[in-house]
């Protein structure tokens, strides 16, 4: 069970590493995957199931992106990355802002996936995007889902299928980030936004990323519906043009509340919030369009 209990011994062998007190961390969050603050570094736990070859393709995209003047956070320069500690896959990362809430705006957001969006292929082995394939993984292993919300989902998930496979993408394939949103960026000390989070790298269409931020716009708070417009004008073309694009984000919120499902335990609150999200999709009040954070 990936929990906290399990990855402090593994944070305390870093920290030891490193110089520093595994006392003086501070846990930023623990779900995905555990993330510790201490001095100038970010430490990053995967869950012991984390491939370590994903891993190591994910530090040589980022030194791919630090080498080409990308604005992302870098990794830690005094260690050979990733380690592999007690069973998990670990990196450390330069702490950019200590306050870790000074995000960036959706407006600042559009602009990195166009910069991202317009480079070349990395040298460097990426998955290729396969939604329909990790949603059903997904709803598979799930063990909070009850028999009706798993038929639901499967039901779902057969419907989009066939809309997914006949997508004709008008912005075509490069590499993306997977998970674009606010809260996977922050700010240099200087104030400059930069893009993080590079664990979903992958090969897929531009369009994707795209509809990652359209749904975060318009389920959680902040930022608002008003924001994607911020968004389309800084990208520079309005997805909405595309007929396939709600299905597309129909798609995405789909894959959103699965890979959730398969990592929430049951009787926590990530759990409750995976509940809501599924009785949403059949009831459609105001209450339930709003999602909150996991």
């Amino acid at each position: 069970m990936f929990v906290e209990a399990r990855t402090r011994p593994v944070l305390a062998e870093v920290c030891r590493r490193l110089g520093y007190h595994d006392l003086d961390a501070t846990l930023l969050r623990h779900h995905t995957n555990a993330v510790y603050a201490v001095g100038d570094v970010v430490i990053k736990i995967a869950p012991g199931d984390h491939g370590l070859e994903r891993v190591r393709g994910m530090v040589a995209v980022v030194h791919w992106l630090v080498d080409r003047g990308f604005p992302t956070v870098g990794l830690h320069p005094g260690l050979v990355q990733p380690l592999r500690v007690g069973g998990h896959v670990v990196t450390v990362w330069q702490r950019l802002d200590p306050a870790y809430d000074n995000r960036i705006t959706v407006s600042e957001l559009g602009t990195l996936l166009r910069d991202l969006h317009a480079l070349p292929a990395p040298p460097v082995p990426l998955p290729v995007l396969r939604p329909i394939r990790s949603i059903e993984r997904s709803v598979t292993r799930a063990k909070i889902l009850n028999d009706k919300e798993r038929d639901l989902l499967m039901c779902r998930l057969e419907a989009m299928t066939a809309s997914w496979e006949a997508m004709c993408f008008p912005r075509g394939t490069s590499m993306i980030q997977s998970d674009p949103q606010i809260r996977n960026a922050l700010r240099d000390f200087d104030g400059t936004p930069v893009l993080a989070d590079w664990d979903g790298a992958a090969v897929g269409p531009r369009e994707w990323d795209i509809a990652t931020v359209a749904v975060h716009c318009r389920r959680f708070d902040p930022p608002g519906a008003d924001a994607f417009a911020d968004f389309t004008a800084a990208y520079g073309w309005d997805a909405t043009s595309w007929p396939g694009f709600e299905k597309l984000c129909q798609l995405r919120e789909l894959q959103m509340i699965a890979t959730n499902a398969r990592k929430s335990r049951s009787g926590t609150e990530a759990a409750d919030e995976v509940h809501h999200r599924i009785t949403g999709l059949v009831d459609d009040g105001p209450e339930l369009r709003r999602w909150h954070i996991l």
